[in-house]
């Protein structure tokens, strides 16, 4: 299930009598909620689950505060295309800096710093889908 797919099933919600809306499709489920918002987990296989595990262990992984994706959406790390991004790898930052931008239905949600520290990893790329809790930045000392 892609982004649009996705955006018509929120708009069908919407429009529509419904309350609450759960759907699962080729080991992803969608969970719409007009009273809690939308949200979107993927259920994996255990084969997918141990791959994923054991990539995790080979990388290296980077040590400090997490910033996770609070909706669901479209990954923008500058404020429009060709500018400059909001931050980058090295970058110092303060509580309530500006990270990035995630899209849902054409509205631009400012993503900010909940922690003071300097970015040690940016774990997308601009135009890249964002799920509910999917981890964004690695914020450390």
């Amino acid at each position: 299930m892609n982004f649009d797919e996705i955006e018509k099933l929120i708009h069908l919600l919407e429009e529509s009598k419904l309350s609450y809306l759960e759907i699962e499709e080729n080991g992803m489920k969608i969970k719409l909620d007009k009273n809690s918002g939308a949200r979107a987990e993927v259920v994996t296989t255990k084969t997918e689950a141990k791959a994923e595990s054991q990539a995790t262990e080979v990388k290296d992984e980077v040590k400090g505060n997490i910033i996770t994706s609070p909706l669901v959406g479209t990954y923008h790390s500058s404020p429009y295309k060709d500018a400059k991004p909001f931050v980058s790898v090295g970058d110092k930052v303060k509580k309530g800096d500006k990270l990035c931008i995630v899209e849902a239905m054409k509205v631009m949600n400012e993503i900010t710093s909940s922690f003071d520290g300097i970015v040690k990893e940016i774990c997308l790329q601009d135009g890249d889908m964002v799920e509910f809790g999917k981890k964004l930045f690695v914020i450390g000392d």
